[in-house]
Parts: C-alpha cells; sequence; structure tokens
C-alpha cells in the first residue's frame, strides 16, 4: 500500500483562456512536478479549483495525471466534498484509472453531525478494494464540516483502508492527536507551510500545500535538513517558506498558475469564473517579490 509523504503537490488545474481544462499543459505539468523531486500528485484538491469542474472533468484529469505519470511518482486523486453518491463514483473511477489511492475531502456547504460524516466516509472508503490507501481530507474554513479527534478514531476505526489526514488548518494540539491514533501509526499530512517544520517536530508524514507547486525544491530542503537534524538551517527556511506562504496565501491558485505560466510549464494563467487571474499589478509585484527571495 503506497502513502503520501514529503512534499505531496496539490496540482493547480490549467485552463485555457476559454475556461476550458488545458489537458495538454496538465501533462506538462505533471512531467514537470515529476521532474522535482515531488513524493505525490494531489490533482483536483482546493488548489485545482475542485468545485468548478464537473465530474467528468475530473475523472478525465485523473486519467491524464496517472497516465503522464507513467508510475513514476503516486497519484492520489481527491474524491470528495461532494453528495456521497458521487464520490463513490469518483472514487471507484480513480481505482479503475490506477490511481495509487484517493483523498475525501468532507461534505460542504451543509453542516453535519458525526454520525452523517461517518456514514460518508464508510461509503466513500468502502467503495474502493481495503488495500487501496484512503486519506481524509479536512478544510473547515472552506468547506464548513470540522473534523474532531474522536470523529476522525472512529472513521479509522471503521475503516481499515483510511491510512491517514490532510488537514489544512494551523492547529498543532490537533494535528498531535490525530498522529496518535492507530498508536501513533496515523499518518497526518500538513497544508499551510508555516506550520512544516512544527509539524515535522511532532511527527507529520508531509505537506499538501498549494506552494508546492512552484516551490518545492525549497520544501524538499526543509525535509532533508530536518532529516539532518540542522536545527538552525530548519528554523532559517521555515522564515523564507512562511514569507513565501504569506506572500501566496490570497488567490494561491492564481499566483501559482501565474509563476507556472511564466516558466513556460503551462500555456496560459486562466482561471475559471467566478475566480479570476491576476492583473499585470499583481504579477508585476509577485514576480518581484519572487526574484527578491530567490536571490536572497
Amino acid at each position: 500500500m503506497k502513502t503520501m509523504s514529503g512534499t505531496c503537490v496539490p496540482m493547480i488545474t490549467p485552463m485555457t483562456e476559454s475556461e476550458d481544462v488545458d489537458f495538454d499543459s496538465l501533462e506538462r505539468l505533471t512531467e514537470y512536478l515529476t521532474g522535482c523531486g515531488c513524493s505525490a500528485l494531489y490533482p483536483c484538491g482546493t488548489t485545482g479549483e475542485v468545485v468548478n469542474l464537473t465530474l467528468d472533468e475530473r475523472r478525465r484529469i485523473v486519467r491524464t495525471v496517472v497516465d503522464a505519470a507513467r508510475g513514476r511518482i503516486p497519484v492520489f486523486a481527491q474524491v470528495g466534498g461532494l453528495p456521497t453518491r458521487d464520490s463513490v463514483r469518483l472514487a471507484m473511477d480513480a481505482w479503475h484509472a490506477g490511481a495509487d489511492g484517493i483523498g475525501i475531502l468532507t461534505p460542504t456547504y451543509y453542516p453535519l453531525d458525526d454520525r452523517e460524516m461517518l456514514d460518508y466516509y464508510i461509503r466513500v472508503a468502502g467503495s474502493v478494494p481495503k488495500d487501496f490507501p484512503v486519506y481524509i481530507y479536512g478544510i473547515p474554513g472552506m468547506a464548513v464540516n470540522r473534523l474532531s479527534p474522536s470523529l476522525v478514531e472512529k472513521i479509522a476505526d471503521a475503516c481499515e483502508n483510511i491510512i491517514g489526514i490532510k488537514y489544512s488548518v494551523s492547529d498543532i494540539l490537533t494535528l498531535m492527536s490525530f498522529k496518535r491514533i492507530r498508536n501513533n501509526c496515523f499518518r497526518v499530512l500538513v497544508s499551510p507551510a508555516q506550520m512544516l517544520l512544527p509539524a515535522l517536530a511532532i511527527g507529520a508524514d508531509g505537506i499538501v500545500s498549494g506552494n508546492c507547486n512552484v516551490f518545492s525544491e525549497d520544501i524538499n530542503e526543509m525535509f532533508r535538513l530536518f532529516k539532518e537534524k540542522e536545527t538552525a538551517k530548519c528554523r532559517a527556511l521555515q522564515e523564507r517558506l512562511s514569507l513565501i506562504a504569506e506572500a501566496m496565501a490570497d488567490k494561491e491558485a492564481a499566483k501559482c498558475k501565474a509563476l507556472l505560466c511564466r516558466k513556460g510549464v503551462i500555456k496560459s494563467d486562466a482561471m475559471r469564473g467566478p475566480q479570476r487571474k491576476l492583473n499585470e499589478a499583481e504579477k508585476n509585484e509577485l514576480f518581484s517579490f519572487v526574484d527578491e527571495i530567490i536571490v536572497g
């Protein structure tokens, strides 16, 4: 059973100027990220504009990434955030497409009680084989529903193929509680880059951050330095990563696209409405920051 660890990339979804998914650019992006030393690819997540994609687009995106990766890097498809039966269909499609595992975003918009959340995860995780790895994905700031450690433990007890969680909240105590599940064997992935070093210190396994689309080398370096116990260098690099994360925080997907387009990895920095791409002034400010921090 494959797992997510280290630098995992929640891939942006390239768009054409007419707001169609640009599958040619998606193939190039997959090739680019595979060559950057990333540990796993995570299509159809928040950075991938998932709520603006159709079910058919999500299926084709996953197949495109799996085919382009050619087994060189694990692909974990995000299949949640939908009515249960649609998430079940996407989970099964990801398994049939050859993905290495899936992430399941909590249901969105309507606040649910713990029984409803538990049933949701049992049904979606139960739709794929027991040896197919599944991660819970919690981002309550955008998806409404919050996952308590006690609920996550109940979900893990009910679903043996749920092996970890991606948690997009800067809450070190909750991360520690997640890590204690299954006698400290539950895998924990952090999202905010500002939390990387503190999360590693309490045993987190990796990061799934939009910044990984364009700053994977710095994030890879943090894992190396931490493994080698270079404490002072880790602290200095964490400061740099925090500055990057703060600069990228507002309109992160649009900023990632602008930088990837500048590098020639994708053809256009277009977003799908209602989101918009950066204007020229915003791009110039972003590019100046990145050029300065890279030189620095």
